[in-house]
C-alpha cells in the first residue's frame, strides 16, 4: 500500500512538531533552576538588609523573567498541540503565527537575562559583606542564560523546519 504525498507530508509535519516539543521540554529544567536561583537570591538579598535592596530588585526581575519565558513556552506548547491535531491549512496558519510569536519573544528574554546578569555582577562588586553570594548568583544566572540561549537557537531551527513543511 502506497501512501499519498499528503500523508507523507503530514507525517513529516508530525515528526517536526514532536522535535520542536522535545526542544521546548528541555526548557523546563532550566526554568526550574532559574526559579530556584531567584528564590535563593531573594533570601540572600533579605539577609543583606539595606545592603541588598538593589539586589532584591534584580532578583525580582529574574523571577519575572523566568515567569515570562515559562509563559512563552506554554503558549508555544498550546499552539503545537493544536497543530498536532491535523487542522486544515486555514486553521494552521494562525497557529503557526502564534507559535512564531511565542518563540520570537525568547531571544528578547535572553538579552534581558544577559542584562540582569551584568547588573547582578555590578551590584555584587559594590557590595562589601554579601558580594560573594551576589556574585555567585550573577555567575549562575549567566550560565543559565547561556544554556537557554543554546536551547532557543535549537528551537528556532526546529521552528524553521516546521514552517517549511506547512
Amino acid at each position: 500500500m502506497t501512501r499519498s504525498l499528503s500523508e507523507v507530508q503530514q507525517e513529516h509535519r508530525q515528526q517536526q512538531i514532536i522535535a520542536l516539543e522535545k526542544e521546548l521540554d528541555k526548557m523546563q529544567p532550566l526554568l526550574k533552576k532559574m526559579h530556584l536561583l531567584s528564590s535563593n537570591a531573594v533570601s540572600s538579598a533579605a539577609r543583606a538588609g539595606t545592603e541588598g535592596d538593589a539586589f532584591r530588585v534584580l532578583t525580582q526581575a529574574i523571577q519575572q523573567l523566568g515567569q515570562d519565558i515559562n509563559s512563552d513556552v506554554q503558549q508555544a506548547h498550546f499552539a503545537l498541540n493544536q497543530l498536532r491535531n491535523g487542522l486544515d491549512d486555514a486553521a494552521q496558519k494562525p497557529l503557526l503565527r502564534q507559535l512564531d510569536n511565542a518563540l520570537s519573544a525568547l531571544p528578547t528574554a535572553i538579552r534581558k537575562g544577559d542584562y540582569l546578569a551584568i547588573c547582578s555582577s555590578v551590584e555584587a562588586a559594590h557590595t562589601e559583606t554579601h558580594g560573594p553570594s551576589f556574585d555567585s548568583v550573577a555567575s549562575m544566572l549567566k550560565q543559565l542564560i547561556n544554556t537557554l540561549r543554546q536551547q532557543v537557537v535549537q528551537q528556532q531551527d526546529a521552528l524553521s523546519k516546521l514552517q517549511a513543511l506547512m
